[in-house]
């Protein structure tokens, strides 16, 4: 994977975070935004390690789903805990958090599967048998 789509993941992840405000009761909104760009920059060394990690094989997707559960705990929610939010509706949103990294990285790095693929997963295959 490209820096370039590296970066597709960071601007997937922008706009994940802008929907997700979004869609949160006004008095959230802007907690829950700061509280999932802090959770992102906490993260982004995790997130290119993954990345590179899935991009060459040595991490399933399976195993990116572990990863990012062992994760939950660590995740600290201050602007959004501020506001006095039931601890239920806490882990709600931790959820939300985990489940936009984790659909970013997936549908960036299936995109980029078929978009790049690797010259060797043609051969054999005859031109007019691609299409």
């Amino acid at each position: 994977m490209t820096k370039l789509e590296l970066n597709l993941i960071y601007i997937q992840l922008e706009r994940e975070i802008n929907l997700l405000s979004q869609s949160t009761i006004v008095t959230y909104r802007s907690a829950i935004k700061e509280d999932a760009q802090q959770v992102i920059f906490e993260l982004k060394t995790d997130i290119d390690g993954w990345i590179l990690n899935l991009n060459e094989r040595k991490l399933t997707c399976y195993e990116l789903e572990k990863l990012l559960e062992e994760k939950r705990d660590a995740i600290k929610l201050k602007n959004i805990e501020s506001k006095g939010i039931d601890p239920k509706k806490l882990e709600v949103f931790k959820n939300d958090i985990l489940r936009m990294i984790a659909k970013s990285i997936f549908n960036t790095y299936l995109n980029s599967l078929f978009r790049n693929p690797t010259p060797t997963s043609t051969k054999g295959i005859k031109k007019e048998n691609l299409f």
